[in-house]
């Protein structure tokens, strides 16, 4: 058995990776247990029909402008990519 290359404290931070990507499902459960306890609601926001309505019809025809210099941004090379 070869034990080259190990760190010894490699073991803490494969359980460090672990619990940081958990982490945010841990925060969820305590959010929900705090707003029990203390009665809180989540916010609701009320929005008029017309101000639907126009919401609804620019995600439906969406400014061609827009889409354009989405296009671009998106086609873009990462900084840290190499060229070769």
């Amino acid at each position: 058995m070869s034990h080259e290359g190990f760190r010894f404290d490699d073991r803490f931070l494969y359980q460090d990776f672990w619990n940081s990507i958990n982490e945010g499902q841990t925060q969820m459960v305590e959010d929900d247990k705090w707003m029990t306890y203390f009665g809180a609601k989540p916010e609701t926001m009320y929005v008029s029909q017309e101000a639907y309505d126009t919401l609804v019809e620019k995600i439906n025809n969406p400014d061609p402008e827009q889409i354009e210099s989405l296009r671009k941004l998106m086609n873009r090379k990462s900084p840290w990519e190499v060229e070769e």
